[in-house]
């Protein structure tokens, strides 16, 4: 009987574990800041779909900042098209 409690004990830990994982929010870089690379360096721009969008084609449209803190020259692509500003 005692081994059937444990066993009991062991998988709802782990569904506990497991559920905790599942149910961690995914990060969208489309609320950090956007930056457009320029040539020369990246450049910040406003929010994506009231000062600029993205039309699709092949190519990386906005970069934005993974670790801003411990990374601060880390850019990583978040949209992807061709830059357009709207304004």
């Amino acid at each position: 009987m005692n081994k059937i409690k444990m066993a009991f004990i062991a998988i709802a830990i782990l569904a506990a574990v497991g559920g905790a994982f599942a149910t961690r929010p995914c990060f969208e870089c489309s609320y950090s800041q956007q930056y457009i690379w320029t040539g020369s360096g990246y450049s910040p721009v406003g929010e994506w779909g009231v000062d600029f969008d993205c039309w699709i084609t092949a190519g990386t449209c906005t970069y934005y900042k993974p670790e801003p803190a411990l990374q601060p020259n880390v850019y990583a692509p978040c949209h992807q098209g061709a830059y357009t500003p709207l304004q």
